[in-house]
């Protein structure tokens, strides 16, 4: 087990700040006292009265509106926003909505009805050129309500994205958040205040798509969607999923428990149970039969079980594919270069790629390609990749498109999709071991924010860090403490779950648990009758009736001879 200490190790006087100015946060006082002060106006945002206009001009003219939903979480909630918003406003739209059948981004042109007279894509589409040329040729108008990086601002459609608006600050909004600046927008044309209501759906949609939750602007939203939950559908995932959520409704619970539900539903449901969620999303009251009790339950309730079986689905496919792919990883010896590149064509469900590349940059410690030989053109592959932000390549996107070999790659930072010819492949992957040679990959190094000697710990600490449990979310990661020299005796070792590996330490009355323990550690545990340990976990506690006990949740450990310290 290795490890470095990000900052000073100030886990005395102020080991809040210390954990904050860790994740580059540095006016903590701001960032803990977050006020309307950081909201950015929409005014800011490029076109967006344009679009305004636009809309308007066809729900006053009773146009068909087509919406294209996009195919993940933050695509679902951001179209679900602007649909209920326009059910506001107007009762009557003539709204027409459709879901991807399989992982695609983006509206695609014959799935658009004839009489349409205006295309809105929330959350997609900023890129589309030709879709749109193609549209205006036809008299139909174009609204794109986006936050993904692009090449330029298309001629054909009113392009409303903060990537695109110099004057607009945030670059860390989803795209639910533009959708909900353009509501916004709506409601001061309309001399209304609707927009607000539906701030849970931005929360989820900022927390689900992984923005950065250092930005003040999109904490702030997120912060007060979490404490406004109204949509009936997010009330109804909440409360199946509460036993897991212990009742606390925060980022890291939502982004743990909720979000991935609906991800679930898109990359692996049904085009009935995708069509559950979304109509769930935009405030249905339908009643559905509920077979096995013979009754008949509210939509929301119905759906909400509905996901959670969904993902157990997902989880299993994502498992196989896994098991596959990594064995053709260790047949060819892939895990050798800087970079893991693997042909997944024929393996693995298109669907299921971003989430079975996540799992094998976990297990590999370092950024993951996996390829898929397009349908249509044997010459072209495409996919998914992720990038491992521990690594030295800390913008995989970025890292790939200054190779000059990729054709594009668009998404996010370090999750995208990508273009590649397959005469190009072999040579982008000698190109990256090379200018990588140098660089150590695929080795962990655990990044903590303090190393305590064990007789040193306090309660009060674990107590401090727990109460700041609603702080953590994606770029302000939950902290990570090293104890050192544990002194053990066998008595002070429990395992009181052998079946699910949970083994239970007791020292100066502060629990330390590890899950699914392995039974080589438990075997490992046992060696010696006296031994020390030193651990890396998080800050928990443990709450029994009316007692509470401090937690250390273990990640890893080691016996003290076997443990190498990085500074």
């Amino acid at each position: 087990m290795r490890y470095k200490i990000m900052g000073s190790n100030d886990y005395v006087i102020d080991p809040i700040g210390e954990v904050l100015r860790n994740r580059e946060v540095y006016n903590v006082i701001k960032f803990l006292n977050i006020d309307e002060s950081v909201v950015n106006s929409w005014k800011l945002l490029k076109n967006i009265d344009n679009a305004v206009k636009c809309l308007l001009h066809h729900l006053e003219n009773d146009s068909v509106i087509f919406f294209q939903v996009d195919s993940d979480c933050d695509g679902m909630v951001s179209t679900a926003l602007q649909i209920n918003y326009i059910w506001r406003i107007y009762p009557e739209a003539k709204i027409i909505w459709r879901l991807h059948k399989g992982k695609e981004h983006g509206v695609i042109l014959n799935e658009i009805p004839d009489d349409t007279k205006l295309v809105i894509i929330p959350d997609a589409g900023s890129n589309q050129y030709e879709e749109h040329q193609i549209l205006r040729d036809k008299g139909i108008d174009v609204i794109v309500l986006d936050h993904h990086q692009c090449e330029y601002e298309s001629e054909n459609a009113i392009v409303v994205n903060n990537q695109l608006s110099p004057e607009f600050p945030n670059k860390n909004f989803s795209g639910v958040g533009i959708v909900y600046k353009f509501c916004q927008a709506l409601d001061h044309y309309l001399n209304v205040n609707y927009a607000d209501e539906f701030l849970d759906l931005v929360a989820v949609g900022n927390i689900a798509d992984n923005m950065d939750m250092r930005e003040l602007e999109t904490r702030h939203y997120v912060i007060n969607g979490l404490k406004q939950i109204k949509n009936p559908f997010l009330k109804a995932l909440i409360e199946k999923q509460s036993y897991s959520m212990k009742g606390i409704v925060n980022i890291t619970n939502i982004s743990f428990y909720i979000s991935p539900l609906i991800n679930a539903v898109v990359r692996t449901g049904t085009m009935e149970e995708k069509s559950m969620v979304f109509k769930c999303l935009i405030e249905s009251t339908e009643q559905v039969y509920y077979k096995k009790k013979d009754i008949w339950e509210s939509i929301h309730t119905n759906t909400a079980r509905q996901t959670a079986n969904v993902r157990v689905r997902q989880n299993k496919l994502r498992d196989k594919g896994v098991e596959l792919i990594n064995e053709r990883i260790l047949e060819k010896e892939l895990n050798l270069n800087k970079i893991l590149i693997v042909n997944v064509t024929g393996l693995l469900e298109k669907s299921l790629s971003g989430l079975v590349a996540n799992k094998l940059v976990d297990k590999y410690k370092k950024p993951v390609i996996l390829l898929r030989q397009y349908d249509e053109d044997e010459e072209l592959f495409g996919g998914s990749a992720r990038g491992y932000e521990k690594s030295e390549v800390k913008n995989f996107r970025q890292f790939l498109l200054e190779t000059g070999m990729f054709n594009f790659c668009e998404g996010h930072d370090n999750a995208f999709g990508y273009e590649i010819h397959k005469n190009k492949i072999v040579e982008a992957n000698e190109y990256i071991n090379n200018i990588l040679k140098d660089v150590e990959m695929g080795s962990d190094v655990y990044e903590v924010d303090f190393v305590i000697p064990a007789s040193k710990l306090s309660k009060s600490l674990l107590n401090q860090l727990n109460k700041m449990r609603d702080l953590w979310g994606f770029k302000v990661q939950e902290p990570l403490l090293v104890i050192e020299d544990i002194p053990l005796t066998q008595k002070d070792i429990k395992y009181p779950d052998k079946e699910k590996g949970t083994v239970l330490i007791k020292y100066k009355d502060i629990e330390f648990i590890k899950y699914q323990a392995d039974s080589s550690i438990m075997e490992k545990l046992r060696e010696h009758k006296l031994l020390k340990l030193t651990v890396v976990g998080r800050a928990n506690e443990n709450v029994w009736k009316d007692k509470v006990t401090p937690q250390l949740i273990i990640d890893d450990f080691d016996v003290v001879k076997n443990r190498v310290p990085v500074f």
